[in-house]
């Protein structure tokens, strides 16, 4: 979007709901405003795709799909997304505004960041990745400029599935991929399929540059740096940082491995290991002892008898010190572990009974978001972190995501139900009462739903709007023996039945969107819409043509098929 657009679109209201503000930030795909829910009283952030993407029906498709899938997931360190929609050129995505600063602008302001922020932001970056994994949403595109830190510095991790939209839709690796190319994952590189593991790479290349100042690889061109992601070995962040323990320097190698089957498995495993890591950089100088020990020596030799004495009871002193210094350590170690607890296992239990078990072993409970699962009951606890078995100190906070339910609904037949009814029927079905459409009908009473769309019996994303359309009862003559436009006179017209198998949409699709539109000299109509997976026949479709007919197919908001039928 230029600069000119981004000005024009500042104070305008989209939908007559959200109003632009300021424009906050921008990327390849969509310029980012602050904005202002009018509905709710409420300030938002605005993703408005730019023109040159919005034009392209099938982005345009997977990029609401995205957000669809998005939203359904509820985390406190995931940056919620709240609506989308479309208002003439304008599409956008409506997301949670968080007031403070990217994780990008503090690196570059203050470089390497203290090792206790580096773990508390890594973790909780971690546990929104585990969230999203687990429902089946991955990043893609894990960097400091989509990891917000609110004033708090609590972390949002924000973009979810935008990565995703933009590669099904042709969008050339050169914009989207190479802008992040200092946390790309090798296979993303070579321009295979991404899995969660692939964000786990990124999040260690961004915990690298939050421990050392710099990303791994930062020498050369944009091409010259995916090249080493695929090919070079990255140094050890104690190369670069000697002070750092160990197990960190561990965590982040084990991370940027290129095989996987050498990288952490899972966001939920890198979250054990983050949980064991040493909060504090002492740990890497207990060696101290031995240095001073050493330095004594050689200040030592050369000098007389009398000063080789002083050494050795120096020496031995030092030792005393060491060894005192050492036993306290071991002492305050054991009391210390005498105050842990290890973590029950609280997963699948209701939320009162996880808050019960938690409290007596002396933990805490926090519950940080739900998401959906078609194998947990709603309000149980669908994951935990840490993990069971894990030791933790007594009072410690065991965090928890409950399931949120089934992630699909299906649509329920509410044909021949008065609009209140069919409203309470579609919503206790996990679904949303969209608009209302109107149609005459001859054998559905007036004002009682004779339809829906999606058609009953489609599955669908919990939550989905689902239009109703309502009868206006038979239609009335006109002069002269006609009726009214889109209707037939007695014995006009010609039934047929639309058949339609779901092709694939692109590699690595799952569901895809489906809608079947006619349209005949009175205009074009919507007869079907719904959520399938390739391989798939949609529900058929009975089509009355009067005049000559064209049925449109259209998957992820792309033609892909037409039918012509003649009365």
């Amino acid at each position: 979007m230029s600069r000119s657009a981004s000005a024009r679109i500042v104070g305008q209201v989209l939908n007559d709901r959200y109003e632009i503000l300021e424009k906050i930030g921008e990327g390849g795909m969509a310029v980012a405003y602050r904005g202002r829910d009018r509905v709710l009283g409420r300030v938002v952030a605005i993703k408005v795709m730019r023109p040159e993407l919005a034009g392209d029906a099938a982005f345009v498709g997977r990029f609401r799909r995205e957000a669809r899938a998005a939203a359904g997931v509820t985390h406190e360190h995931i940056a919620g997304v709240y609506d989308t929609g479309s208002d003439g050129d304008y599409h956008y995505i409506v997301m949670e505004y968080v007031e403070g600063q990217s994780l990008s602008d503090r690196l570059r302001r203050e470089g390497a960041l203290p090792l206790a922020e580096v773990l508390r932001i890594g973790t909780e970056a971690a546990e929104a990745l585990e969230a999203a994994h687990e429902a089946g949403i991955v990043h893609r595109d894990i960097k400091p400029h989509n990891v917000l830190l609110g004033r708090d510095g609590q972390v949002k991790v924000t973009d979810f599935g935008i990565a995703r939209a933009a590669a099904g839709a042709g969008q050339a690796d050169t914009s989207t991929i190479m802008g992040s190319v200092h946390y790309i994952s090798p296979e993303q590189a070579r321009g295979e399929a991404v899995g969660p593991q692939g964000d786990l790479y990124s999040l260690g290349a961004m915990l690298f540059q939050m421990l050392t100042g710099r990303p791994p690889f930062e020498d050369g061109d944009k091409l010259a740096i995916v090249h080493k992601h695929v090919y070079d070995v990255p140094p050890h962040v104690r190369e670069l940082r000697p002070e750092v323990p160990p197990e960190v320097d561990s965590v982040v190698a084990h991370c940027l491995e290129k095989d996987l089957s050498r990288r952490f498995a899972s966001a939920r495993e890198l979250l054990s290991y983050l949980g064991a890591c040493p909060r504090s950089e002492d740990a890497a100088a207990l060696s101290w002892p031995g240095r001073w020990a050493r330095r004594t020596g050689r200040a030592a030799r050369g000098a007389g008898r009398w000063a080789r004495q002083r050494a050795v009871w120096g020496l031995l002193v030092v030792v005393l010190v060491a060894g005192a210094v050492i036993g306290m350590s071991m002492l305050a170690t054991a009391r210390g572990r005498a105050s842990m607890v290890p973590v029950p296992d609280v997963q699948g239990m209701s939320e009162a009974a996880a808050r019960q078990l938690l409290a007596e072993v002396n933990l805490s409970y926090r519950e940080v978001g739900t998401r959906p699962s078609d194998g947990v009951a709603e309000g149980c606890v669908l994951s935990q972190t840490p993990t069971a078995g894990l030791e933790l100190a007594r009072d410690g906070l065991v965090k928890v995501v409950l399931s949120s339910g089934p992630s699909h609904a299906v649509v329920p037949d509410v044909t021949r139900m008065s609009v209140t009814q069919a409203q309470r029927n579609l919503e206790a079905a996990g679904v949303v009462a969209g608009g209302v459409r109107e149609a005459y009908d001859a054998a559905v009473p007036k004002d009682y739903v004779m339809g829906t769309l999606p058609a009953a019996g489609t599955r669908v994303v919990r939550s989905t709007a689902v239009d109703m359309v309502v009868s206006l009862g038979p239609e009335r003559a006109l002069p002269g023996g006609q009726t009214l436009p889109g209707g037939t006179g007695p014995g006009e017209g010609r039934e047929y039945t639309l058949n339609f198998t779901v092709p694939a949409a692109g590699p690595g699709e799952e569901e895809v969107d489906v809608t079947v539109e006619v349209v005949d000299e009175h205009g074009s109509r919507i007869i079907y819409q719904g959520r399938h997976v390739a391989g798939e026949r949609i529900p058929p479709q009975s089509i009355k043509v009067v005049t000559a007919t064209t049925a449109r197919i259209l998957v992820d908001g792309e033609v892909r098929a037409r039918r012509q039928y003649l009365p």
